[in-house]
């Protein structure tokens, strides 16, 4: 069930960074820029504190490649060795390298495996207003190779009944916003296991997703994730 649970942040993740199927509108990320990101237990304990660095953007031969360095730390105050990620899209399709993550498992032998997130993504159109309904999306997750047709489908997250409810002044520990405030609906499925929730998330155009909150399908928060700093 932990496994699953990740599975639904990096798909949470990937939201907050693809904001449409055009790669030139992918993110306001610019070099040198600075975000924290703090992620809280249902009880509004803190969990772990993501840290990122945008290190360069670039685009090269029509694809789009963000380089981020990132750790965590943890709420014993204990920081992961920092990593180097790239991130890439290409024709509207968004890549994750995992040769960073599965380097410890195997220090001999490279690996290009990667995670590549498939579909119509979550898209913030630039007319949001209060009252819109906006598109459902399917998420598909894929593992493989560089070569698209090794690789192979493990699972699938359907983000739905997705409407804007506010525009209002958000405020946070990362300075003060005007913020859409938006509601929606969510399965993701892993094979036989499925799992439905909700979710109400604050997104402020140039910046992205400033906080998501998730919930179960009974209601119960589940998770907080919060901007807490930016540094452009």
């Amino acid at each position: 069930m932990m496994k699953t649970k990740f599975l639904i942040v990096i798909f949470i993740c990937l939201s907050q960074v693809v904001v449409s199927q055009n790669c030139e509108a992918i993110s306001p990320y610019t070099e040198g820029m600075r975000l924290e990101y703090t992620n809280y237990n249902k009880k509004g304990k803190v969990k772990s504190v993501d840290n990122y660095v945008v290190k360069s953007v670039t685009t090269i031969n029509g694809e789009l490649i963000i380089e981020i360095e990132s750790t965590q730390k943890n709420n014993k105050n204990k920081e992961s060795v920092a990593r180097k990620d790239i991130l890439k899209c290409v024709d509207g399709n968004f890549y994750v390298d995992m040769a960073g993550y599965l380097a410890h498992q195997n220090d001999d032998q490279k690996s290009n495996l990667q995670v590549r997130a498939e579909g119509d993504f979550v898209e913030f159109p630039d007319n949001l207003s209060e009252g819109l309904e906006l598109k459902d999306a399917t998420i598909e997750l894929k593992i493989g190779s560089d070569d698209s047709a090794s690789s192979a489908s493990f699972a699938d997250m359907k983000v739905y009944n997705r409407k804007v409810i506010q525009n209002a002044s958000f405020q946070n520990k990362a300075g003060t916003f005007d913020a859409y405030k938006m509601t929606f609906d969510y399965i993701f499925t892993l094979g036989f296991i499925k799992v439905r929730g909700s979710g109400i998330e604050w997104y402020v155009k140039g910046i992205g997703i400033v906080k998501t909150e998730s919930y179960s399908k009974k209601g119960k928060l589940r998770w907080t994730r919060e901007l807490t700093k930016i540094t452009k």
